[in-house]
């Protein structure tokens, strides 16, 4: 404003309000409000994360499964194209021992023990695991690990009671890729299943010789285990898919816990009624 021959300076007034609550900062209100969108949005992204590192264990699962194809491969080859006999006889007792493939094969994998063991399982049942997700203890040998051949692979020869017609013996056989040789599992270091094994009652139902598919049903890879199989492939299988499997020479692929065999939803225990009809 013009005042007399001069001007009279500008007034300007800034609220102290204004300035006072920038110089303090957030309220706690506002840092409350911060706290609560940060977790909210963890919240939101853990079961993502989980997801991802559960496909990543699964994935390293597979490449584990994948060394073993080469580890067989080499026994048969240096063996008559022939896998271990199922039995080892104790003449002396008289005792008949189930074959331990992890001692049979040790001279070609033990530089890297690892490949025992599927990266989802750390720890023992003893030791608090979850069923499926425990480490196996072998209680004549002693060795460890999470996965479990298939019996019906064996040498059979004629000590014993074998079942003639049933095992394969030899990599060399039509449709390899049907044919199990290992996979997850947990219990036992090997499983003898045949068509009218009923399923586990619950997520790590105990196995038994007359229910030995219960080896390798376990919902460790979400409704899913990682199998190798005799052409030397690795692939994801679903649990109900365990039953059409060709597990041995005469197994039934089509017996009654399958959709061929005319098995129903309703008819799974209740805790795999959600996983993938085959």
């Amino acid at each position: 404003m013009r005042k007399g021959n001069g001007f009279t300076p500008l007034e300007i007034k800034i609220p102290n309000q204004g300035i006072g609550r920038f110089l303090t900062g957030f309220t706690l209100i506002e840092l409350l409000v911060v706290i609560a969108i940060i977790a909210l949005l963890m919240a939101i992204l853990m079961p993502s994360l989980q997801r991802v590192r559960r496909q990543a264990k699964a994935a390293m699962c597979k490449a584990n499964l994948r060394q073993w194809g080469p580890v067989w491969l080499m026994y048969t080859e240096q063996n008559n194209s022939k896998f271990p006999w199922p039995v080892t006889r104790n003449l002396t007792a008289s005792i008949n021992f189930g074959i331990d493939w992890r001692v049979e094969l040790e001279d070609f994998y033990s530089n890297d023990r690892r490949i025992l063991f599927c990266p989802m399982t750390t720890k023992t049942r003893a030791e608090g695991a979850q069923a499926k997700y425990a480490i196996t203890v072998d209680s004549i040998w002693g060795r460890k690990s999470s996965y479990a051949a298939n019996g019906w692979i064996f040498n059979a020869f004629s000590i014993g009671k074998i079942r003639p017609g049933t095992y394969w013996g030899t990599p060399n056989v039509p449709n390899a890729y049907k044919v199990p040789v290992m996979g997850d599992s947990f219990w036992l270091h090997r499983g003898d299943p045949d068509p009218n094994n009923q399923p586990a009652t619950y997520d790590g139902d105990s196995p038994s010789f007359i229910h030995a598919m219960r080896v390798f049903c376990i919902d460790r890879h979400d409704g899913a285990i990682n199998m190798l199989f005799m052409d030397w492939s690795v692939r994801k299988v679903g649990l109900k898919e365990l039953w059409t499997l060709k597990w041995h020479r005469s197994y039934d692929t089509a017996g009654p816990w399958t959709k061929a065999g005319g098995v129903l939803p309703e008819d799974w225990p209740q805790w795999m009624r959600r996983f993938k009809d085959y």
